[in-house]
């Protein structure tokens, strides 16, 4: 699956407008399944307005062209939860790479929103496994992102977590894919 944002760490220096356009055309594009990398991120040195308003064209496009969000967030789930309530999206957002703890998880999910785990769960002293347990079935997905591992490895690292079998995780998926993308 393809998705197309503008990801809060190559803000500096863009022309917005420009980027948005380009956002807005590569939208179009059946191959495109979702918008984003989008989000907010307190670790990067981006100034943090810029920061909002590229993720507001995000979120904006998202809606327009009824595609689901894929968010990165690093230290603002708050602040993007803020956002959430304040512009009402139809479309679904999904955390990617998701590695917090159960505090985090709950808020997220009261939200309406999504989780997509990946290379923490492999991590001993990742958040990532607590997580997925206390993931309902249909709200989160998985992913491989840059990390190096293959999809059938998170795969079953995940259908262990969760005591299911393969198959039955692969349906899951599936059925959560097909009912957004």
């Amino acid at each position: 699956m393809c998705s197309v944002g503008l990801h809060p760490w190559y803000l500096e220096g863009i022309d917005l407008d420009l980027a948005t356009l380009w956002l807005r055309e590569q939208a179009i594009s059946p191959g495109n399944r979702a918008i984003g990398e989008a989000g907010l991120d307190k670790a990067c040195q981006i100034p943090w307005d810029l920061q909002v308003l590229a993720f507001q064209r995000c979120v904006e496009i998202s809606e327009s062209f009824k595609k689901p969000l894929i968010i990165h967030c690093v230290r603002a789930f708050s602040e993007v939860i803020a956002l959430k309530k304040a512009w009402k999206p139809a479309q679904i957002w999904i955390f990617h790479g998701f590695d917090k703890n159960l505090p985090t998880t709950a808020m997220l999910l009261r939200a309406g929103c999504y989780l997509s785990f990946g290379a923490a769960l492999f991590k001993p002293q990742s958040h990532a496994a607590e997580s997925l347990l206390a993931s309902p079935a249909d709200r989160f997905f998985l992913e491989t992102d840059d990390a190096g591992i293959t999809i059938k490895a998170v795969y079953e690292r995940a259908a262990f977590l969760r005591g299911v079998g393969l198959k039955k995780l692969e349906d899951l998926m599936e059925e959560n894919f097909l009912r957004f993308f």
